[in-house]
């Protein structure tokens, strides 16, 4: 198996888990900052951290290339089933998280432009 990385013992499952966490982070990024997007990444994973303990120990980040390049090695090193319950649910929280902070109307718009430029990359590819 390739992984993102191009090396061996990542699916191609894991690989459209990182994909959709980059196409957030770009999304965001312009928006929130590097900051204020590690600030939100770490708070869902404290808050996951109990039924995911290898997520809480998260390190701390500058940029959110360096956070999403750490999720990537710890969804990496556990079971496929077990990283996209993992996934799921900090996708889950970090989205709440954000509905929270700037309300559910804008946090919607936003995600569903990250979720729109992944599937125009994806028709893209196809053709």
């Amino acid at each position: 198996m390739m992984t993102s990385k191009g090396g061996p013992g990542r699916s191609e499952g894991h690989a459209h888990l990182i994909q959709s966490w980059r196409r957030l982070a770009d999304q965001l990024g312009p928006l929130i900052g590097d900051s204020g997007f590690c600030a939100l990444f770490g708070r869902a994973c404290r808050v996951v951290g109990p039924e995911y303990k290898w997520l809480a120990d998260t390190p701390p980040c500058k940029t959110r290339d360096t956070q999403i390049n750490a999720l990537d090695e710890m969804l990496a090193s556990v079971a496929p089933e077990h990283a996209l319950a993992a996934h799921a649910a900090l996708l889950q929280t970090f989205n709440g998280l954000l509905a929270a902070l700037i309300g559910q109307g804008l946090a919607r718009r936003l995600l569903d432009a990250a979720a729109r430029v992944g599937d125009d990359k994806n028709e893209q590819e196809r053709k």
